[in-house]
């Protein structure tokens, strides 16, 4: 465990000590500025309990005793030093005033009240050095009274102090009483009451100076103890900033208004009209831009509940179109409107906003570059807007908001608007704005008349301008996300930017660059990005900001699903304009990615346009019924070629993306060809593991290929090991498949394709890695190896029974199998499917978990792994419906008995599960299931399942809905054709077209490309949680025991790791689960610990969802759940929460009933959640296993000393003292000495008791504390 300020509290108090009397003035003030961040962090912690105390054997209330041993200190060093170790002590204690004026009164740190016990010692010290020092002393003495506002509020004799030293004719005095009345004020409401009215006489006085003055109206702002206070200072404010004030106050005063008023809602509304009425053109300008800036302020800050009035919007608008108003008003408030329209959109429908984008757009033509660029984002984010109220209310861009296009004669433009009639075409011409913009920017970029090589100051600011071109695109992609008719426009306009580009340099410049970078080796010390800015020119710099653009561009029309023949064709021209540029060989791995997305979208586009063609899903594809897929077999062509090129050039780093991209897209025979090429030019063995982990997880994906297409597939072979590639292009593999219910075989294939796997993950574990490097690889394998396991298990039983299938149909009409055996078989293939159908259905829950346990994962790898967990409660459905009849009576007769109630079970809870993930994701299926839960089971048969399942969307989601279509035809005329079964041989054929159904879903769902998250390439340290427990019983450290019969009583310390770089974890509350049972008794054989095992995985589906259920239930969202199962080995469970401190530490104390448990020792489950500032609920990886396992011994009196029971160790206790007390009666002088020696004979026992276990001393103290009363009594 990491230590808490509380046990480290000793030592920083004596090193303050000895610090503080070191005859060095340098040690001493060292000593003093090292208590900043000490008592800041001790400040965070909450109150040490006995629980906290005990795990760190601290003394309760040892770390007050320190704490206040250490403001004693630091006040004692107040009053004897001189005046710059005063300030410096001040200094230390000013950081404390933030976290005061946040919390107000519920503030709780090291300087509250209540934890600090001498608080008046330490007023006392500081008050000498107010009455006895000079002004300065006196000013630094009120000051720190205003750091220990809490302390001092209560105080009468420094409230006289503060309101006195107002009156002082020393400015510092009076400025230092003014800062420790505005402490004051933040916890006080009496005192507020009091010192209000005499801030309102010092700023309405003439004779102070205006630096007092200041300070007083500050002093105002700190007014907010409590809404009534706040809401009276505000008013008195008010009156002043409406009063003859001078125009520098009025502008502080606007400011400190607007801290009073951002903590309500109703004030805030008045600020924000009183802010408006300080705008108009007779302010000046100091008061103007303080105005504006208050207005940002409370955007700002509550944009979310800041209701947006209409007045607000033009007032600000007609601010921006003043050509009066300096150019730094304007912008600001252009900030101000693109915060507005951002945060939320306004009511369009009461407001002309044309009117507002008429005036952008003249703005846009007429402004300098700093508020043409504001201008331009303002526009985007209304265009947004319009588009999101639209989605939110169901209704269209208003009409008179798109009529008024046809008034804009001013501008230029007005022709094109003209011919639109909608928001889409506004926003086409906003595109071709920006894109004129970053034209006009290149355009400053051009060499002079010499031809040479940019000028020096644009080199110089290379990065300022690629942030630039960077925030110019972004908002070229947020309106292709909102309106996809920009996409015409965007690829139109991106091709000439690279043209244009490319006319820059000189070609002879250019390709010094690109050889220069083409070189670059592969680093075997530094796997990471090549730092390549020196080399590069801000051309090369730019065109790879545009490539990175175009592919995240062309993303997004894969993934919405936008992309149609125009957008194809233009894609194509520009991938060859850019593949023809004189950049390509600057940017080989952007380029790379543009040509596989762009071939991605076009076919896409092509499958779509198949489908629309031929209707009849049966029919699609080959003549089998499997989809027509060979888009995969060019892109790996394409693929192959350049990652060739790029080994060949010796760019590893670019070939080592170049094969990550291909493992995220499915390009396996690619990434085989990657990775084997590039284990031989690393010489770390962690890397060495890495590679060669990822080339089994290819290669293993490469024999599925090789499975489903080995025509494709072999060809593809031949082409790695060759120098030369081919340029042969398939246009279909038809002919390269097998039928689908060829599945004989299969299962030593898949046996193979497991090892390998489990190899991959093997490798990971050799690495050696800490710190959960590789947790989410190697469960991500290992949850891989567990589907075919599975798989392994199935086609196992699709071809065990194949013999038998053949012979009935050929023997029919010439004899007929026993009926006895029929059954035998129908009813060993069911319950094989069933068991199958169940460990698949788990295995979709294992996907969840695993998404839901890594807090930093991105939201692409997210859906993908719950497209994964689809896919296996999809196939989890197939398994057990495809051979499960329930509407057939022959089939409840005759095989549903052998069953029993496990399959019905089992299937209800596979059919709830699939239809929750569709329940978001296809209305049509979902319907389409509920019909079969209908017809299967009754009311209350029905299974109450977690809502927590993830939708899937995207195009590489779509084949899975289209295999699950396929799936339900299939299932739905098997289920109806049940029905009119009659005996078991008909029985048995509608079991051999459930088996053709199951295997065809198979083929076609093991055709669709298997695709890694992006997640899976990022190694680094896990985010997860650690474990400490500690018998609350006992001082004994080293393990956990308890008698048997008792409850085990633990205290418990969380700390979670690595979660410094999630934000939203922030005062967060952590849920816990500790979990043990009977069969989780442990062995004498020593293990070695792992921070991953396919065992613990499991297990953690199991804690999850009980631990899911009691956060649901301390959220209000569920009804309280017991969490302990009836029967032999059932869980014990106890729950916990934690609020974890600033070091991520949390600390409680539960009961784990073991009373009933055997002797033994017993392994302690564990598993932790917490949910985000967004509601959200993540998994926290337990990282370490619990370090002690605990004991239940016997009770006997053979176990007194070894691990007696409390019973029998305080009779034993009862006993001594017993003998001691009688050994210590009044004995005559002459037996003194020999009494003496038995007393100290008969101690010595209880002593050594004592020492084992510490709190029979409370029962000595007793015994002899009785034995005194009576004593006394006897000699009265």
């Amino acid at each position: 465990m990491e230590k808490i300020p509380a046990a480290c509290a000793m030592a920083w108090s004596i090193e303050l000590e000895k610090g503080l009397r070191s005859k060095s003035r340098d040690q001493r003030i060292r000593a003093i500025e090292q208590m900043v961040p000490i008592l800041q962090k001790w400040s965070t912690e909450p109150n040490i309990t006995r629980a906290i105390a005990d795990m760190y054997d601290l003394v309760p209330g040892e770390d007050r005793v320190f704490a206040n041993a250490i403001l004693l200190r630091l006040a004692d060093a107040f009053r004897c030093g001189d005046n710059y170790t005063r300030r410096c002590i001040v200094k230390v204690f000013l950081f404390e005033l933030t976290r005061i004026s946040k919390e107000g009164k519920r503030y709780n740190g090291i300087l509250a009240k209540r934890r600090v016990p001498n608080y008046i010692e330490l007023l006392k010290r500081v008050k000498v050095v107010y009455d006895t020092g000079d002004t300065e002393a006196k000013a630094l003495a009120l000051r720190l009274f205003g750091c220990w506002a809490d302390l001092a509020k209560d105080s009468a004799h420094i409230r006289y102090i503060i309101l006195l030293s107002l009156q002082s004719s020393s400015i510092s005095e009076v400025k230092a009483s003014l800062f420790a009345t505005g402490c004051f004020c933040l916890l006080s409401e009496d005192f507020a009451h009091i010192t209000l009215e005499i801030l309102i006489n010092i700023v309405c006085s003439s004779q102070l100076s205006y630096d007092v003055v200041i300070v007083a109206i500050r002093a105002v702002s700190r007014m907010r103890c409590s809404s009534a206070v706040a809401s009276r200072a505000y008013k008195a404010g008010k009156k002043l900033l409406l009063g003859p004030l001078h125009d520098d106050l009025k502008a502080e005063m606007l400011f400190s208004l607007s801290k009073l008023a951002f903590r309500s809602t109703i004030l805030t509304i008045e600020q924000a009209e009183l802010l408006l009425s300080f705008l108009s053109n007779d302010t000046i300008y100091n008061v103007k831009a303080r105005a504006l800036k208050c207005l940002h302020f409370l955007f700002s800050s509550r944009a979310c509940c800041f209701p947006v009035i209409e007045g607000v919007v033009v007032k600000l608008f007609h601010i921006v179109d003043d050509n009066d108003v300096p150019v730094n008003l304007q912008c600001e408030a252009l900030r101000i409107l693109c915060k507005v329209f951002s945060s939320m959109p306004p009511d369009v429908l009461h407001m002309d906003l044309l009117v507002l984008v008429k005036r952008v757009l003249v703005m846009e033509e007429q402004s300098l570059k700093v508020k043409r660029d504001l201008v331009i984002q303002l526009i985007v984010h209304i265009l947004c807007s319009l588009k999101m109220a639209e989605r939110g209310h169901n209704c269209a861009a208003p009409v008179r908001w798109c009529g008024r296009c046809f008034e804009l004669q001013r501008s230029p433009r007005a022709e094109v608007l003209a011919s639109e009639t909608d928001a889409s075409g506004i926003a086409c011409q906003v595109t071709t704005i920006v894109a004129d913009h970053i034209t006009s920017m290149i355009k400053q970029m051009r060499a002079d008349s010499t031809g040479k090589d940019i000028i020096t100051k644009t080199v110089i600011s290379c990065s300022e301008l690629k942030q630039e071109f960077r925030n110019k695109l972004s908002l070229i992609l947020l309106l292709a996300m909102e309106y996809p008719s920009v996409s015409l426009v965007v690829l139109d306009r991106i091709g000439n930017i690279i043209q244009y580009l490319e006319n820059m340099h000189d070609k002879s410049a250019l390709e010094s660059i690109c050889t220069e970078v083409s070189r670059k080796e592969f680093g075997v010390k530094r796997w990471g990005l090549l730092d390549c800015d020196k080399q590069y020119s801000i051309g090369s710099e730019i065109a790879i900001c545009i490539l990175r653009f175009t592919n995240a561009f062309i993303k997004t029309l894969n993934d919405n699903g936008t992309c149609n023949s125009e957008v194809c064709q233009k894609v194509k021209l520009l991938v060859k304009c850019i593949q023809s540029s004189k950049y390509c060989n600057c940017a080989t791995y952007e380029i790379f990615c543009l040509c596989l997305d762009s071939y991605t979208a076009c076919s896409l586009v092509g499958d779509a346009n198949n489908r629309i063609q031929n209707s009849d899903e049966s029919k699609t594809g080959s003549a089998d019924g499997s989809y027509c897929n060979f888009n995969w077999v060019n892109q790996e062509w394409q693929s192959l070629e350049s990652i060739r090129s790029m080994l060949q050039n010796q760019n590893y780093w670019a070939a080592y993306r170049a094969g990550k991209y291909s493992c995220l897209e499915g390009l396996w025979f690619s990434a085989t060809f990657t990775f084997r090429k590039l284990i031989c030019h690393v010489e770390s063995v962690c890397l060495s593991c890495w590679l060669k982990c990822l080339m089994l997880l290819a290669g293993s994906e490469t024999e599925i290929k090789l499975l489903l297409f080995p025509k494709a597939g072999i060809t593809l072979v031949n082409g790695m090991q060759t120098d030369n590639m081919c340029d042969k292009i398939f246009t279909s593999i038809e002919g390269d498949k097998s039928t689908s219910a060829d599945l004989h075989g299969w299962e030593g294939k898949i046996a193979r394709i497991y090892g390998r796997i489990c190899s991959a993950e093997k490798s990971l574990a050799s690495a050696g890695a800490s710190d959960g490097v590789y947790y989410f690889q190697r469960w991500f394998l290992n949850l891989r190896a567990k589907f075919f396991e599975i798989m392994m298990e199935i086609f196992r039983l699709l071809n065990s029974h194949q013999p038998t299938i053949v012979r009935v149909d050929d023997e029919e009409g010439k004899g007929k199998v026993c009926i006895e055996e029929v059954t035998q078989t129908m009813s060993t293939l069911m319950s094989g499917f069933a068991y199958e159908s169940l460990r698949l259905n788990n295995l979709a829950k294992d996907y969840d978990l695993l998404a839901s346990s890594f807090l930093d994962i991105d939201s692409q790898s997210f859906r993908r792994i719950s497209a994964m967990a689809l896919n296996c409660s999809l196939l989890a459905f197939c398994t057990a419906f495809t051979v499960h009849f329930p509407c057939s009576f022959v089939y409840e007769n005759v095989i549903s008995h052998n069953l029993g109630n496990v399959s019905k079970f089992s299937s209800i809870m596979i059919l709830q599960d699939l239809i929750e993930r569709f329940r978001t994701t296809d209305s049509k299926i979902s319907e389409q299931l509920q019909q079969i839960m209908t017809s299967f089971c009754k009311e209350e048969d029905r299974l109450i399942c977690p809502s927590s399942r993830m939708s899937t969307s995207g195009h590489t989601e779509r084949s899975t809905i289209l295999v699950c279509e396929f799936a339900m035809s299939g299932i739905l005329h098997i289920q109806e054709d049940a029905k009119r079964v009659k005996n078991e041989e008909d029985l048995f054929s509608l079991l051999l077209r459930g088996l053709q159904l199951l295997s065809d879903v198979i083929r076609r769902w093991m055709e669709i490309s298997f695709q890694v998250p992006k997640y899976f390439f990022r190694v680094r340290p896990c985010i997860g949680a650690e474990l400490f427990l500690l018998d609350a019983d006992s001082r004994n450290k080293s393990e956990i025991s308890v008698s048997q019969g008792f409850q085990l009583s633990l205290n418990v310390c969380i700390q979670l790791k690595n979660t410094s770089r999630i934000p939203r974890l922030r005062d967060t509350k952590v849920y816990c689960i500790l979990a043990t049972r009977p069969s989780e008794q442990l062995s004498n054989v020593k293990r070695t610990e792992d921070c991953f095992s396919a065992c613990k995985t499991d297990q953690m589906v199991e804690l999850n969802n009980m631990l899911l259920m009691f956060a649901k239930a301390k959220m209000g969202s569920a009804n309280e759940v017991s969490l302990n199962d009836s029967g032999g080995d059932a869980w014990v469970t106890a729950c916990l929460c934690f609020e974890p401190n600033g070091k991520g530490q949390g600390f409680s104390s539960c009961l784990l009933d073991v009373s009933e448990f055997p002797d033994g020792s017993y392994q302690i489950k564990w598993h932790s959640c917490c949910i985000d500032e967004r509601g959200s609920y993540w998994s926290l990886l337990p990282l370490t296993t619990v370090k002690s396992s605990w004991r239940s011994l016997p009770f006997s009196k053979e176990s007194f000393f070894i691990n007696p029971s409390s019973g029998g160790c305080n009779f034993y206790v009862a006993l001594l003292c017993h003998s001691i007390t009688a050994s210590l009666k009044p004995t005559p002088k002459e037996k003194f000495v020999r009494n003496k020696v038995e007393s100290i004979q008969s101690f010595l026992p209880l002593h050594l008791m004592i020492s084992r276990w510490p709190f029979c001393a409370v029962i000595v103290c007793c015994s002899l504390a009785l034995h005194g009363m009576f004593r006394a009594c006897g000699n009265l």
